[in-house]
């Protein structure tokens, strides 16, 4: 449950870090930024998630389905374990946790490859 405490803040922290940077692109580029949708541009990143979702996909002719879905799955599970460190730090280790973080960027290259 602790390491949910962890996920949740930062899934919601890029969320948001997109909504500012499409603001900053909006104001830069002399356009509507998506501080047009809802209060301040705060529903955007739930509007963008929407989109996402219901978008139409498209799919190679010729794929293995279980790899393509896995691959980037697989990459967002290790990318988000390397915040799973953060509660462990004191307790093993500060040079163990760079360790552990480098590797877990090392086999970051996996899913690319698989879904490819």
């Amino acid at each position: 449950m602790s390491y949910l405490f962890i996920i949740v803040p930062v899934l919601v922290n890029v969320a948001f870090i997109t909504l500012l940077e499409r603001k900053i692109l909006g104001y830069s580029q002399l356009r509507k930024g998506p501080n047009k949708v809802g209060w301040g541009g705060v529903v955007q990143p739930f509007n963008d998630a929407i989109k996402l979702f219901t978008k139409e996909r498209n799919h190679p002719a010729a794929r293995n389905s279980l790899m393509y879905y896995l691959g980037p799955v697989a990459g967002i599970f290790l990318s988000l374990s390397i915040w799973l460190t953060i509660p462990n730090y004191g307790r093993i280790g500060q040079r163990l946790s760079v360790i552990i973080v480098y590797i877990i960027m090392r086999i970051n290259v996996y899913p690319l490859i698989i879904s490819g």
